[in-house]
C-alpha cells in the first residue's frame, strides 16, 4: 500500500505531480503541474474520493471551468 507524500517529476527536473495517500487512498491536497510550471490542478481527496473543491488551470495559469468544482464523496457537487 502506498503511504504518506509522493512526488514525481518531468523527466527535465520539473515538478509533475505531488500528493499523499493514506491506507493506499489518495487523501488530503494533490498538485498537479503543466510542464512549464504552471499549476494544471489542486485537487481535494479524503478516503481516495474527491472531498472538498477542485481548481484545474489552462497553461496560461486561467481557471478551466469544465473541472473546477466541489466535491463530496467523489461527486461533483457545485460548480
Amino acid at each position: 500500500k502506498e503511504e504518506g507524500t509522493m512526488v514525481w517529476y518531468y523527466e527535465n527536473g520539473q515538478l509533475f505531480l505531488k500528493g499523499g495517500y493514506k491506507d493506499g487512498k489518495r487523501e488530503g491536497l494533490w498538485l498537479k503541474y503543466h510542464d512549464n510550471g504552471q499549476f494544471e490542478y489542486e485537487r481535494q481527496y479524503k478516503d481516495g474520493k474527491g472531498n472538498g473543491p477542485w481548481v484545474s488551470y489552462y497553461k496560461d495559469g486561467s481557471v478551466n471551468q469544465d473541472y473546477t468544482g466541489t466535491y463530496k464523496n467523489g461527486v461533483k457537487i457545485s460548480e
